[in-house]
């Protein structure tokens, strides 16, 4: 058995769901978490976890808010030496045969002050560790978002990316794998029903309900809150083992640019309709790259456009042959990585 100290993002639940995947498919070894927010729900699945402040990204009217997200993160960053203090103390009494970090700030830094080897595990890299060809929107969201990854969230040694569209890496410090998928959602059937699933990161996109309204099929709506029925639309609220079978059983998914759920409905073989929010340039990217691989479609305006939903579900036979061809869980592999990286057979 081997000890990992894996620091997690908890500002948001596809961080803390990332880390709970590769903590259950290495059951033999020992986790130790650090961060907070809902890093915190780890707790209850029986994990130690230490808290730590995070630098939250904070939202209004489905955007980024970018004065409350810096102001937030300033005064996280005021206290960096005596939080890296706290949490070098901590590594060091838990002696891990492994460092994580899934977008934390603290622990690479903690890492280095004691002369450990950080590796790094997410999807967030996907932005500054591969190599594309940069799309043409959002370039002041894309030149915002690099300098923060790699001035903020790069100081760990190696890079892991878990990614659906599999982008060659940018240098030898970093691997590319497929999705991490949860076994609940590897155990569903995927059936196809009537419905739409609808999630949404963020509560704030209040022109949605309306279109889809408009629409006239059945909508299972998740993240808007659990209220009264309106028309087609059907509001539920959180509930793992509900929204799995939704997810599986739906004719398409909507959502925002999250990486976790897209790659969920794409693993079951649905199609995808992204709403990136706006300014947060990783789910753009990952909608942009959904309809590059043919997986679905995205739109950028703050009004939802009932034509454009129309054209998408005229394609959905197209999309799913695309997704058929696709590779959607890089469970194995990455376990596998971790693996040769606690051996000390992964390099250096």
């Amino acid at each position: 058995m081997a000890r990992i100290a894996y620091g997690v993002m908890g500002d948001a639940r596809g961080h803390v769901t990332r880390a709970l995947i590769v903590a259950r498919e290495m059951p033999h070894h020992e986790f130790l978490f650090i961060g907070g927010g809902k890093v915190h729900d780890l707790a209850q699945e029986g994990y130690s976890v230490e808290d730590v402040p995070i630098p939250s990204t904070l939202y209004r009217n489905n955007r980024v808010d970018i004065p409350a997200t810096v102001g937030n993160a300033l005064k996280v960053w005021s206290s960096t030496r005596s939080v890296v203090k706290r949490v070098a103390q901590i590594i060091d009494r838990f002696d891990p045969d492994l460092i994580l970090t899934d977008y934390e700030y603290f622990t690479p830094l903690a890492a280095h002050t004691l002369g450990r080897v950080c590796v790094s595990l997410d999807h967030q890299h996907v932005v500054t560790h591969c190599l594309y060809e940069q799309p043409r929107e959002q370039r002041i969201s894309r030149l915002m978002t690099s300098f923060s990854i790699k001035r903020i969230f790069s100081r760990a040694d190696r890079f892991l990316i878990v990614s659906f569209y599999g982008l060659p890496p940018a240098d030898p410090r970093t691997e590319v794998f497929p999705p991490i998928i949860k076994r609940s959602v590897v155990e569903q059937l995927s059936t196809e029903g009537d419905h739409v699933l609808v999630y949404q990161t963020s509560p704030t996109f209040h022109r949605l309900p309306d279109l889809l309204e408009k629409m006239g099929e059945p909508f299972i709506i998740y993240g808007l809150g659990e209220r009264s029925a309106r028309k087609n639309l059907f509001f539920k609220g959180p509930s793992g083992d509900g929204f799995l079978k939704d997810l599986a059983s739906s004719r398409y998914v909507i959502t925002n640019g999250g990486h976790n759920v897209v790659s969920e409905a794409l693993f079951l073989g649905k199609p995808v309709f992204s709403f990136p929010i706006a300014n947060a340039y990783e789910q753009f990217l990952n909608a942009h790259f959904l309809a590059k691989q043919g997986y679905g479609e995205y739109w950028l305006a703050a009004e939802p456009s009932l034509k454009i939903l129309r054209e998408f579900e005229s394609r959905l036979d197209d999309y799913k042959a695309r997704i058929k061809r696709g590779v959607f869980f890089g469970n194995e592999q990455v376990v596998s990585r971790l693996e040769q990286l606690i051996t000390g057979r992964g390099g250096s």
